[in-house]
């Protein structure tokens, strides 16, 4: 699951920005997918250890101290001071143009935190449908490292890419994570007490 949902959002973002015209998509070249995904993988799996550290912070440390009263309002605000502390750990990158280049920080910071907000969500479901960061770490590896190289893999070969517009980083991947979210919190699977109270 912590490989498919994030890979399933990414790749429902790249048909929104293919429908709309903002994803040069150029198809799904079969002859070496394998390489390209068995490569992916690997630099995915190498970074986990920095992903790791960040996830014991959000998801073992912060999150669950945040939500420790049962109530709708102090669970949203868990999830919402959560997933600004998770953007703005990403300033320094951010005001360096990592992950939105060319973009001026009023424009990359504000993503950044719609991003990290709506993301949040998923990386904590993972953690309380185990009861173990491992999945989320595993989540959000896949969103930063194999996620982004989705994006440029099925990309024409010189087409100028917008994180913006296209991927999990750009407004089609708010959108297929802000309903699959919508769908988390309809369904009550991101309480707490829907994975506690089912064992």
């Amino acid at each position: 699951m912590a490989f498919a949902v994030p890979a399933g959002l990414t790749a429902a973002a790249l048909v929104i920005g293919t429908i709309s015209g903002h994803y040069p998509f150029d198809g799904v070249h079969w002859n070496g997918l394998g390489a390209w995904a068995a490569g992916a993988v690997l630099s995915m799996l190498v970074s986990l250890p920095l992903f790791f550290g960040e996830e014991l912070g959000w998801q073992g440390y912060l999150f669950p101290r945040l939500a420790r009263e049962s109530d709708h309002r102090s669970l949203i605000r868990a999830y919402v001071v959560t997933g600004v502390a998770f953007a703005l750990w990403h300033l320094p990158t951010l005001l360096m143009g990592g992950q939105y280049p060319g973009r001026p920080w009023y424009v990359s910071v504000p993503a950044m935190l719609v991003n990290c907000v709506l993301i949040l969500p998923v990386f904590t479901r993972l953690r309380l449908r185990c009861g173990s960061v491992v999945p989320a770490v595993i989540g959000h590896a896949f969103v930063s490292s194999m996620s982004v190289d989705m994006v440029k893999q099925f990309a024409a070969p010189k087409a100028a890419l917008d994180p913006l517009h296209m991927g999990m980083a750009g407004w089609p991947g708010w959108i297929v994570t802000g309903a699959f979210v919508a769908f988390l919190t309809l369904t009550g699977r991101l309480q707490p007490s829907f994975y506690t109270g089912s064992k």
